[in-house]
C-alpha cells in the first residue's frame, strides 16, 4: 500500500523537489512585493493581504508592482486610498498561508517518500519536525496573537490597554462602588452598518445610518473655513503662475545682461532676484507682488530701453493682469469668507440644514449694505461663496437629533483614510437608536473625541461613546518614573525606561522596562515601545507595547529542534568519519 501510494502522480507532484523550488521562488516573490506595499498600504494592510490570506488580491499585487515601478523611474499612479479600501479585484497571485500549507505539505509527503527511521537519518528527521513546528508556530500566531497598547503619564493607573487599529461603540451603565456595566459593539458592525440587539441593552436597537473610516466634525463656522482653505489653495496656485512668470523674465534679463556687459545692471539685477526669493518664500498680500511685478517691469525698461516697443513691459503683460485680478478676487472671497463666519457664528445650534441656507441667502441681501463693499464685485463674489458654502453644508451636514455631540457639530467632513504606522484613523459614525419599534433619536460618535453622551432609557442613564477598543487585564499598572535618554550632544535615543508598579490580589511589585527587558505577566509582553513629550519638550508619556500570543514557545521550541538535529546529523557523521580514519590507520 504504502508503495502505490509513492507511485500515485498526485503524491509524486507533492513530494517533488521542483515543487519546493518553485514554492520557495513564490515566497521571495510574496516577500518582495509585500514589502514593497507596505508604503501605499500600510504595514498591517499589507501583512493581511499578502502574508495572511490564501491569494493575493488584484489591488494588492498593483501596489506592490506600481511602488516598484516608481523605484525605476516609472511614474505610474499610486494606488488610491479608495481602491485600497474598496474592492479588491480578482485573486491575482498564491498568497501566504497558500504558499505555507504547500510548503508543509510537500516537507511532509516528500519526508514519507524519501526518509526513514534509522541512526543514520536521526538528525534530519529532528531537522523537519523542527521546521514542521515553526510553519505552525507561525500560524497559530498569525490567528491567535493581539497587540496592543498602554498609554500612561506619571501617576497614571490602568487595568487595560488599547488596541492600534480597533475601535468600539460603548454603552455604560453606572453601578454601585463605582464601577460600571459596559456592553461593546464591535466597529466592523458599524461599519456594515449590521443593526444590533444586545440583550444588556434591554430591546434597545442600534442602527447604523452613516459611517465614516476617518473624519472631522465640524462647526458652521469650520465648514466655512474649509471653503476658505479652499480658496487659499486656488490663490496660491495663480500665484505660482505670476511667481512664475517673474522667474522667467528675470532669467531673461540675466541671459541678456551676459551678452551685454553691464556691471551696474547685474548688481541691480541681483538685488532684485534676492527680493523675488523670498517673496515667494513666504506669504505676501496683494500690494507686494504688484509692487514687485513694478520693479520688475522698470528693470526690464531700464535694460532693454524704452526703443524697444517688441519687448513687452511684465505689467502691461494682459496674462499678467488676469492672474492678479484672480489673486484679487480670491482675496475678496477671504474677506467675505471671514463676515460670513461672524453671520453665523454661535447662531446655527439644534438647526435644520434649511436654517443654515437661510442664514446664507440672508448673508447675501445684508453684504449690499455693508460700507466696506466693492459694489457689483463684491455682490457676485458673495453669492458664489454663498452657493459653495450651501453646497459644502449639504455634502457634509449631519441630521443628529439627540446628543450634545451631534448639536454642537452639524457637520463631518470625510477625510482620506491613513495607512501609516505613526497615524491613527478617527471614525465617525451616526447612529439611530430605537426600542420597540420607537425611534429614540439619532446620536453622532467619534473617535476624535472623548465627550460621553447621555441616552435615557426606562428612567436608566446610559454613557455612549466611540472609542478604541479596550482590552481589560486581570491587574493594575502604575507609571511611577520614566527615562528618556539621548546620546549626548545628539537627539538620537539611547534609553527609553519606564518603571511601573504591578499590583493584583497576589503580588505588588516595581518593575523596570526598557529594551530586552520586558514585563511578562498574564500571558502579555509589555515591551517599551516608544515616548512622547509635551508642548514643553519634557519626557511626559510613555507607551508600553502589549503582545498576547498563546504560541509564544513554538518559535523557540522549534528553532531547539532544528538546532539539535542538525548537531546531531554533524556530530553522527564527524564520529563515522573518525571511524574510517582509525580503521584505515590500522
Amino acid at each position: 500500500m504504502a508503495l502505490a501510494m509513492k507511485d500515485n502522480p498526485l503524491f509524486k507532484f507533492f513530494s517533488s523537489l521542483r515543487l519546493t523550488v518553485v514554492l520557495l521562488a513564490l515566497s521571495l516573490i510574496i516577500i518582495f512585493f509585500g514589502t514593497m506595499a507596505q508604503e501605499p498600504m500600510g504595514l498591517n494592510i499589507a501583512v493581511d493581504r499578502y502574508f495572511k490570506s490564501w491569494f493575493v488580491d488584484q489591488v494588492a499585487m498593483e501596489a506592490g508592482v506600481i511602488k516598484t515601478a516608481q523605484l525605476f523611474g516609472f511614474q505610474w499612479p499610486p494606488v488610491t486610498p479608495e481602491q485600497i479600501l474598496g474592492d479588491r479585484g480578482w485573486p491575482v497571485f498564491p498568497g501566504g498561508y497558500l504558499v505555507g500549507t504547500l510548503l508543509l505539505l510537500n516537507l511532509l509527503t516528500a519526508h514519507y517518500a524519501r526518509f526513514e527511521l534509522s541512526a543514520k537519518k536521526a538528525g534530519i528527521f529532528l531537522t523537519h519536525i523542527g521546521i514542521i513546528t515553526l510553519l505552525l508556530g507561525q500560524l497559530f500566531t498569525d490567528i491567535l496573537q493581539v497587540e496592543s497598547f498602554v498609554s500612561m503619564e506619571r501617576g497614571d493607573r490602568r487595568n487595560y490597554s488599547i488596541s492600534f487599529d480597533d475601535n468600539e461603540l460603548v454603552f455604560m451603565h453606572p453601578m454601585k462602588g463605582g464601577s460600571n456595566r459596559v456592553v461593546s459593539i464591535p466597529e466592523q458592525m458599524l461599519k456594515n452598518k449590521t443593526s444590533t440587539e444586545h440583550p444588556e441593552l434591554k430591546e434597545l436597537k442600534i442602527e447604523t445610518e452613516r459611517y465614516w473610516v476617518n473624519a472631522k466634525p465640524m462647526t458652521a463656522d469650520q465648514l466655512i473655513d474649509l471653503d476658505g482653505e479652499t480658496q487659499k489653495e486656488l490663490r496660491n496656485k495663480v500665484l505660482e503662475q505670476v511667481y512664475g512668470l517673474i522667474n522667467t523674465r528675470i532669467t531673461r534679463m540675466e541671459e541678456y545682461l551676459r551678452e551685454n556687459t553691464n556691471a551696474e545692471r547685474r548688481t541691480e539685477l541681483t538685488g532684485l532676484k534676492a527680493i523675488f526669493i523670498e517673496q515667494r518664500a513666504k506669504e505676501v498680500e496683494l500690494r507686494q507682488v504688484a509692487d514687485l511685478l513694478g520693479r520688475v517691469g522698470e528693470m526690464e525698461m531700464g535694460i532693454y530701453g524704452y526703443q524697444q516697443t517688441d519687448s513687452k513691459i511684465i505689467f502691461n503683460d494682459s496674462g499678467v493682469r488676469n492672474l492678479i485680478v484672480k489673486i484679487r478676487s480670491y482675496d475678496d472671497q477671504g474677506t467675505i469668507s471671514s463676515l460670513f463666519k461672524v453671520a453665523v457664528k454661535d447662531r446655527f445650534i439644534e438647526g435644520s440644514l434649511d436654517e443654515f441656507n437661510r442664514y446664507a441667502d440672508d448673508f447675501l441681501e445684508k453684504i449690499k449694505e455693508y460700507p466696506g463693499g466693492a459694489g457689483e464685485n463684491m455682490v457676485k463674489n458673495t453669492r458664489s461663496l454663498s452657493e459653495r458654502i450651501k453646497v459644502k453644508a449639504k455634502q457634509h451636514y449631519i441630521d443628529s437629533t439627540q446628543g450634545k455631540l451631534g448639536n454642537f457639530y452639524r457637520f463631518v467632513r470625510p477625510l482620506s483614510p491613513v495607512f501609516d504606522q505613526n497615524d491613527r484613523n478617527l471614525p465617525a459614525a451616526l447612529i439611530k437608536v430605537s426600542k420597540g419599534g420607537k425611534e429614540l433619536g439619532k446620536w453622532l460618535v467619534t473617535c476624535s473625541s472623548d465627550f460621553q453622551q447621555s441616552l435615557e432609557v426606562d428612567g436608566e442613564t446610559w454613557k455612549i461613546i466611540l472609542r478604541p477598543q479596550r482590552n481589560y487585564l486581570d491587574f493594575n499598572l502604575s507609571l511611577v518614573d520614566l527615562k528618556w535618554e539621548k546620546y549626548q550632544g545628539t537627539e538620537i535615543p539611547k534609553n527609553f525606561q519606564s518603571r511601573v508598579i504591578v499590583e493584583d490580589e497576589e503580588e505588588s511589585r516595581t518593575v523596570d522596562i526598557y529594551m530586552n527587558n520586558p514585563l511578562r505577566k498574564g500571558g502579555q509582553t509589555f515591551y517599551q515601545y516608544q515616548m512622547n513629550q509635551n508642548q514643553l519638550g519634557a519626557t511626559a508619556q510613555t507607551v508600553l507595547q502589549v503582545v498576547k500570543n498563546p504560541s509564544w514557545l513554538t518559535a523557540y521550541i522549534g528553532c531547539l529542534i532544528v538546532a539539535l538535529g542538525l548537531i546531531y546529523q554533524f556530530l553522527y557523521h564527524l564520529v563515522g568519519f573518525a571511524r574510517k580514519r582509525r580503521k584505515a590507520a590500522v
